[in-house]
């Protein structure tokens, strides 16, 4: 290889590395319209990213690369809004009169609309935008299979690809478990081991990671790494609003 070519390399490179540092910029046009019309969806996408960051550190990913997928991962949300919980108000649900197959539609058409919104966007590199199109893969919607009250599973499945690479496979693992600990926070019930270990076990069982190739060491690591994310993330906001019931109670006691 002559000097010349591993300087267009090496250039190349580089416009990648700035392009991928342009997205993260809240000032981006597709991300500040994103946050705006998704404010729910836009918290969580934060949190997965930092969440997904840690489990990319401790397997060698690329974390810039990762971050970026983590954050646009669910701009097509921005398409119906208000179909979403994390976006909607206390008591404000379009799915209460809905069939729970048209729910189970409209929720799974996110990752198309996320698709077809990033592919019209040069900066966001091809790879990327499959890897983002893979993180539900074929997976069952269950709250609206289990609303349903029918047997058919597969009527209630997401219409994607399954996880063809570990980067996409990280994706998948990282989603689910972040929305699951948040939703257990909010209710009082939050066990982040368990929270990993079921979810990571469901997907398996499910088959949702069988294309992808990873050794069992990088098991391992995704789930230390997750432990670490997660008690950084829930662990102290669980410990805190313990802390404060107990002090709540104190005081109660204090007042009889």
């Amino acid at each position: 290889m002559t000097a010349a070519i591993e300087k267009d390399e090496g250039h190349e490179k580089q416009d990648i590395k700035d392009t991928l540092h342009d997205l993260l910029d809240s000032s981006y046009p597709l991300l500040h319209k994103f946050r705006e019309a998704c404010p729910g969806t836009y918290k969580h996408s934060q949190s997965l990213a930092s969440m997904v960051e840690g489990v990319s550190i401790a397997l060698d990913l690329d974390v810039v690369f990762m971050r970026v997928a983590a954050l646009y991962h669910d701009v097509g949300k921005m398409a119906n809004p208000k179909y979403f919980t994390e976006n909607q108000l206390e008591d404000e649900d379009p799915h209460k009169d809905l069939d729970s197959w048209i729910s189970s539609q409209i929720i799974g058409r996110h990752v198309s609309d996320t698709v077809n919104m990033l592919i019209n966007d040069e900066k966001f590199p091809r790879k990327m935008i499959e890897i983002i199109s893979q993180h539900h893969g074929n997976s069952v919607m269950m709250y609206f299979f289990k609303k349903s009250k029918k047997d058919v599973e597969d009527l209630y499945r997401y219409k994607c690809s399954k996880p063809t690479c570990i980067e996409s496979a990280v994706l998948m693992i990282c989603d689910h478990i972040e929305a699951t600990s948040r939703s257990l926070t909010q209710a009082g019930k939050y066990d982040g081991t368990k929270i990993i270990d079921s979810t990571i076990t469901s997907l398996l069982d499910d088959g949702q990671l069988d294309d992808v190739v990873m050794r069992l060491g990088d098991l391992k690591k995704i789930k230390e790494a997750l432990g670490r994310e997660l008690e950084g993330i829930y662990q102290k906001r669980v410990d805190y609003d313990k802390a404060e019931e107990e002090k709540n109670d104190a005081r109660g006691k204090n007042e009889e």
